[in-house]
């Protein structure tokens, strides 16, 4: 694995770089525009990543341990494999995924508050033990996602289809939920509904 050369990087444009197997270990991104670029494998270890746009980014595989994210925004991207929850914790975690496709990813006991999912696929993904209160997954494909002692209150789930939540397990006072999607809070009962 090549380390990227450059430790602190403001207000720059990456676009379609091949960044797969680089590690950016310890670097720190600033206002940067990621386009169409390909991470698949690479090491973002203790990287920080501040007001950060990936737009149409291959983010597959990639290590986020000690990672920190704020205000940063994946849009359109393919996020594979990923645990986030091995980001650092102790830092203010913000980020946003926008008709982006995630897969296999793990995003348990992070504090998420506010963040937005908005129209994209998660599939076989988990949450546990996360704080999502005023989440947004409106427009959004849950299929085979897991949802497990989380705080749900006030997220919007309006218009997402596929998803399996357990109110027993998991706090969702003023959630909001449409219908007819809104019986995937009864999976759980074993009961069937005609």
């Amino acid at each position: 694995m090549t380390n990227f050369p450059i430790e602190e990087s403001e207000n720059k444009t990456f676009k379609s770089e091949d960044f797969s197997d680089i590690a950016f270990t310890g670097c720190s991104f600033s206002s940067c525009l990621f386009e169409s670029c390909n991470f698949t494998q690479s090491s973002w270890e203790r990287a920080k990543f501040c007001s950060c746009l990936f737009k149409n980014c291959n983010i597959s595989l990639v290590n986020v341990k000690g990672c920190r994210f704020q205000d940063t925004l994946f849009e359109e991207c393919k996020i594979i494999g990923v645990k986030f929850v091995q980001c650092d914790t102790g830092f203010i975690f913000s980020m946003d995924v926008k008709k982006s496709f995630v897969q296999y990813c793990n995003f348990s006991d992070l504090d998420m508050r506010k963040i937005s999912f908005q129209e994209s696929k998660i599939y076989n993904s988990t949450f546990i033990h996360t704080n999502l209160t005023e989440a947004n997954f409106s427009k959004t494909d849950l299929k085979e996602t897991l949802f497990r002692n989380c705080n749900l209150t006030k997220s919007n789930f309006r218009g997402a289809s596929n998803y399996s939540i357990d109110p027993l397990v998991n706090k969702v006072k003023k959630a909001k939920f449409s219908f007819p999607e809104v019986v995937g809070l009864l999976h759980g009962f074993d009961i069937k509904i005609t």
